[in-house]
């Protein structure tokens, strides 16, 4: 910082007189802290500026050793004894240092200690000093900055026409190559042919300031793809000119990879979703049929029922009808009989009327025969209708059985429909 004043190759010496020299660090000490020392630490003198950006009074610091504006760490080291015996030999010292306030407070001093000669020995030591407390906390910050993005990024450094400069460990894991193989190559060698076919002013765009973020599919040495989320930064110098392009990207093929899966599986659900939203209205067609037919059999069930109990009922009459043809041919049977014992009785005169009576008896007879047969019959009819009517009622009650159950599969099939297209609705964000 002053090295203009002092030269870093050997002690103060200057040719002006006492009285200019006097006046030359009077306008030192009045304009930047300053502080002299014995060739073996000890503070002889400190003006103001020094004073209040330490904290302390002369009185406070006078007499003691340099050390107590030092932080144990420092003062207890070999490079702190080393340095105290270069100044004695009058070897001067131009550095930023570290140093401690009254308080206990880190500060920073850009520094230059020089040491006066007097005699071909050196007298005292001084030193003059300016805060720069702040800018050092910003370079702090910006070194543990960079220090903490090249520890978790992928980062690379490219010349305005893409030209590689450097890269980082990070990067050369990443892609596979070392800085040796990388350096005075073009970024070309990361990309497809696609790339630039889509992007042909891409490094015209980054030197005229343009900064590129996004999703970047890159190949590593091994000719793997690589999936890099990445921002492509120009860097200027003071003079507002582009000098290089960083490159700051993180590695998420795993995550790309993984995503795509995801999407494939997704359209693989959608179409299995979509395809049983198909079969279950098919399904719920054929149901809906089946319900139809259902229903139309319980119809014809239940005709049927009528028509058995309208046979049932006739075959009821039938056999109130034989039953009279019974009684009636009884009747005659038993007039029948009667005529004959009166045609015996008439003798001669009666035994035409005797022969008509005998048919007569023979017709009732038969007649009796054929009602019981009927009446047989009918009882038989009777029951193969009864028979024929239980089972169209479990008929019946299966049929209705099955309308319920058909029902209720259709109210399923509609679940799952409505199930299946929520299904392909959230699978098809998903794969957005």
């Amino acid at each position: 910082m002053f090295g203009s004043l002092f030269s870093s190759k050997g002690p103060y010496q200057t040719h002006k007189s006492k009285s200019d020299s006097q006046r030359f660090f009077q306008s030192i000490s009045a304009a930047v802290p300053y502080i002299e020392f014995t060739p073996q630490g000890i503070i002889k003198y400190a003006n103001r500026q020094l004073l209040d950006t330490l904290g302390y009074t002369l009185d406070e610091i006078k007499g003691q050793h340099h050390s107590i504006l030092c932080f144990p760490e420092d003062s207890e080291s070999t490079e702190y004894k080393e340095f105290w015996e270069s100044l004695a030999r009058g070897v001067p010292s131009n550095k930023r240092f570290m140093r401690k306030t009254k308080r206990g407070d880190k500060i920073w001093l850009a520094a230059s200690y020089f040491p006066v000669m007097k005699r071909g020995k050196v007298d005292y030591v001084a030193k003059v000093a300016s805060n720069v407390t702040a800018e050092q906390v910003e370079l702090e910050h910006k070194q543990a900055l960079i220090a903490a993005l090249d520890k978790s990024l992928a980062v690379i450094e490219f010349e305005p026409d893409g030209t590689i400069i450097e890269a980082n460990l990070n990067f050369q894991h990443v892609m596979g190559y070392t800085n040796d193989e990388l350096r005075g190559r073009h970024h070309k060698m990361f990309c497809t042919d696609q790339f630039y076919q889509e992007n042909p002013t891409f490094w015209k765009d980054l030197a005229s300031g343009n900064i590129k973020t996004g999703l970047f599919l890159r190949i590593d040495k091994q000719q793997r793809e690589i999936w890099l989320e990445a921002t492509y930064n120009p860097i200027y110098d003071r003079d507002g000119n582009i000098t290089k392009i960083i490159k700051l990207a993180s590695n998420i093929t795993e995550r790309v990879e993984k995503s795509m899966r995801v999407r494939t599986a997704a359209q693989t659900a959608s179409g299995i979703a979509q395809e049983t939203v198909v079969s279950a209205l098919s399904g719920r067609e054929s149901i809906s049929h089946l319900l139809e037919n259902s229903k139309e059999i319980n119809l014809a069930v239940e005709d049927v029922n009528g028509l058995i109990a309208e046979l049932n009922r006739l075959s009821k009459n039938v056999e109130s009808i034989v039953s009279t043809i019974s009684s009636i041919a009884d009747q005659t049977n038993l007039l029948a009989l009667n005529a004959a014992i009166e045609a015996a009785r008439a003798g001669e005169q009666g035994r035409g009327f005797a022969v008509v009576a005998g048919e007569v008896r023979q017709l009732a007879a038969r007649t009796s025969q054929s009602t019981s047969q009927i009446a047989e019959v009918i009882a038989q009819n009777s029951s193969v209708t009864q028979k024929i009517d239980d089972k169209i009622s479990d008929v019946f009650k299966m049929t209705s059985a099955g309308e319920s159950q058909t029902s209720q599969i259709s109210s399923a099939i509609e679940k799952i429909i409505i199930d299946a297209e929520n299904v392909s609705d959230t699978v098809k964000d998903l794969s957005l």
